[in-house]
């Protein structure tokens, strides 16, 4: 998960110039044109409610308009570029859940329910496959899903995980972890790791970090010197050194090795375990 910056794209330039495009006959001409004040009222709401799902009235446009604009979405044109323009911006940490993969769009309101965000800049987040995973989620009661475009608490560690020894230790539990469970979104955040992060296959991911780790710590914690090290305290400082790296580096501290290494240090007996297991290596 990572905060962004907002699209730079007019979405009352580029949707008005759409509307006049009399070669889009066959999917938003001259539909657009005749409900344009609609759309566009509807980007004004949705940005001065930061995209939260409980504040953002929907629209309502007629099925025809509706149709087109999914259309204009999957094929865009030139009046569009911008949608392209954003696939193509993908970073490298998957913003909706932190993952390492990105490469497609996510319509943070699903474009099957929200026909009328379809071809909104602001509804468009660069993503993984977990908008696959997610489906039409957005909101649940009094929890809904986060938006990286306004939700400053993205900026913020708020996933971390708890590793806890099962009978056969090494082999280990992994659970998620809340880092700010008092925070007012808590709900919001919860809903989110519901409904995308943990879908998007988090959990093995971490299980897979932990297996390598046990094996040989100082071949995933990059910071450690290939030495013995006498303290626990010691040992901690090398870890938090590698978290210090990755929440720079992927430019949020909910990327997914950031979440693995806050728990290593957050998660009782392991930093201990580790620094045991690394001496063995380095006697």
């Amino acid at each position: 998960m990572k905060k962004l910056a907002l699209p730079v794209t007019d979405d009352r330039q580029t949707t008005t110039a759409n509307s006049n495009n009399d070669s889009l006959g066959e999917t938003t001409y001259p539909y657009l044109k005749n409900e344009l004040k609609n759309i566009l009222n509807g980007y004004v709401d949705y940005d001065a409610n930061s995209g939260n799902a409980f504040n953002v009235a929907s629209v309502n446009i007629t099925d025809d308009l509706a149709d087109g604009l999914k259309k204009n979405y999957k094929s865009p044109p030139k009046d569009l570029k911008f949608i392209k323009d954003l696939r193509e911006s993908s970073p490298i940490i998957c913003p909706m859940c932190g993952s390492l993969g990105t490469g497609t769009l996510d319509h943070l309101f699903p474009k099957e329910d929200y026909p009328e965000f379809a071809i909104y800049s602001k509804n468009l987040v660069p993503a993984c496959d977990c908008n696959i995973k997610r489906r039409t989620n957005l909101k649940d009661g009094s929890r809904r899903v986060l938006h990286p475009y306004y939700d400053n608490v993205l900026s913020q560690r708020i996933i971390s995980c708890d590793i806890s020894e099962d009978p056969m230790f090494p082999m280990a539990k992994i659970e998620i972890k809340y880092a700010q469970p008092y925070h007012p979104e808590i709900e919001s955040i919860k809903f989110h790791a519901e409904k995308v992060v943990l879908p998007s296959g988090l959990i093995c991911w971490l299980e897979g970090q932990w297996d390598s780790l046990v094996k040989d710590p100082s071949l995933s914690i990059h910071t450690l010197p290939d030495e013995n090290i006498e303290s626990v305290a010691e040992f901690e400082g090398y870890i938090n050194s590698a978290l210090s790296k990755y929440d720079r580096k992927f430019d949020t501290p909910n990327n997914w090795y950031s979440i693995f290494f806050h728990g290593l240090l957050n998660s009782r007996g392991v930093v201990q375990f580790l620094q045991n297991k690394h001496n063995t290596i380095f006697p």
